[in-house]
């Protein structure tokens, strides 16, 4: 966690600089791990869509008469 979530050194000053240093980090964690699923959720949907569209040329292809 301490690698991970960066909390090698407390820049903050005092107590309350230790807290607030500690919720930021968590803050921070837990950004990042929403960016993780949002990149998973969206390369889903270019997914989708990219088969979408193959399968509408493959469509198109063999509706054309020659």
């Amino acid at each position: 966690m301490k690698t991970d979530g960066r909390l090698a050194r407390c820049p903050l000053k005092g107590a309350i600089g230790d807290a607030l240093f500690a919720v930021l980090c968590g803050c921070g964690h837990n950004i990042r791990k929403i960016l993780a699923h949002l990149r998973a959720w969206l390369a889903l949907i270019i997914a989708a869509i990219l088969a979408a569209l193959t399968a509408q040329d493959r469509q198109d292809q063999a509706s054309i008469p020659g």
